[in-house]
């Protein structure tokens, strides 16, 4: 019989397309939280009954994250920076879930059916941070591929285009800076 330390420990391999797939989600739904911030009136009504300096992380265990904060007026993305504390933190469990959550292939209300994620913090913000995430996807995708993301895309309008174009300048403009 073989001793425990003859056998080879498996290790499994990196998923660098999913991380990179997952971290360019998040780089783009940070910047158009931002966005959403200053142009949609309803996401800045939305911030604007959080704490004055408030953080939030959008970050998968052991993988990319993305970090969002609150502070003198403005809500700012500072993407994947180390922090040790966050008021609201939103974690999914692995890389896998986050991947098919990002790629649209399994919708927001079916991870947490599936208890595919967890959060850290204060529900009733976490709550309020979900509707601006609904209104920034609604902002950044068409409505083809919106209705993957949001459960009742909005009706496209003059007023929701312009804001798209700016979402989407927005977004180029900050992945390039």
């Amino acid at each position: 019989m073989k001793a425990m330390t003859d056998y080879k420990e498996i290790v499994p391999k990196k998923k660098w397309f999913e991380t990179l797939v997952t971290r360019v989600f998040f780089l783009c739904l940070g910047m158009g939280m931002q966005t959403a911030y200053r142009i949609d009136p309803d996401a800045k009504k939305e911030i604007d009954s959080l704490p004055e300096t408030f953080s939030f992380r959008l970050a998968v265990v052991g993988g990319p994250s993305m970090i969002m904060l609150k502070k003198a007026g403005s809500f700012q993305c500072f993407g994947e920076k180390e922090v040790f504390y966050c008021d609201v933190e939103l974690w999914f469990k692995n890389i896998e879930y986050a991947y098919l959550t990002m790629t649209g292939r399994m919708s927001v209300p079916n991870i947490i059916y599936h208890n595919r994620q967890f959060i850290k913090g204060n529900l009733k913000h976490m709550i309020c941070l979900n509707r601006v995430m609904t209104i920034t996807q609604s902002l950044l995708f068409p409505n083809f591929i919106a209705r993957f993301y949001v459960k009742e895309v909005p009706k496209m309008t003059f007023k929701r285009l312009i804001n798209m174009g700016i979402t989407y300048f927005n977004v180029g403009y900050g992945a390039i800076k």
